[in-house]
């Protein structure tokens, strides 16, 4: 079912459930999803409930913490601010250690229940169906080129070094580039 949907979109939303973080079914759409060269978007769905989660297990350590088991657990904004914070940057962490072939996908924490950060999902939307249907003029992926990547760890089974002579968008959505080398085998290249 999941092919056939990805058959008739541009973008893929992977909605992952917050509480159980990504299993191995969410995995496996995502690279169905990677596969069919569709742009994705990871959504951290019932974002509420584990962002509560994670305030009653601060307010457990707090109070269990020597020394503090008289004190009651901060509840002002500042600390929760604090919390959900942390509680973002440890959960896109685990996301991208789980999903490392999507990298390059954002990742937006809502909850679809009560709404909470929902607006933030549209304009991420229309942002990655545009940058789908970007073209890039040769001289910039050139300069790119000359600049950011370094050409003299590539190498082919034969040991002579790749000469990249340019490169080029051949078609957009999804972006597809042709790289022209002095070699005639195929070389995988990791940008």
């Amino acid at each position: 079912m999941a092919r056939r949907g990805l058959e008739r979109a541009d973008v893929a939303l992977l909605v992952v459930d917050s509480e159980h973080g990504v299993t191995q079914g969410d995995a496996q759409i995502a690279s169905y999803a990677e596969e069919s060269g569709r742009s994705v978007i990871i959504v951290m769905n019932k974002w509420d409930l584990a962002a509560e989660a994670a305030r009653q297990a601060s307010a457990r350590d707090a109070a269990t913490t020597k020394g503090r088991a008289k004190r009651r657990p901060m509840r002002n904004t500042n600390s929760m601010m604090w919390i959900r914070a942390s509680c973002f940057s440890i959960t896109k962490k685990m996301v991208r250690g789980k999903l490392k072939f999507l990298s390059y996908a954002p990742i937006v924490f809502l909850s679809a229940k009560t709404g909470e950060r929902a607006q933030k999902l549209f304009p991420l939307i229309d942002e990655v169906a545009l940058a789908r249907k970007r073209r890039i003029a040769t001289p910039e992926l050139n300069r790119w080129l000359k600049e950011e990547v370094d050409l003299q760890r590539g190498s082919t089974p034969k040991a002579r070094p790749v000469r990249i002579y340019y490169i080029t968008q051949a078609k957009a959505s999804p972006p597809t580039f042709l790289i022209f080398t002095n070699q005639k085998t195929a070389a995988a290249f990791q940008f």
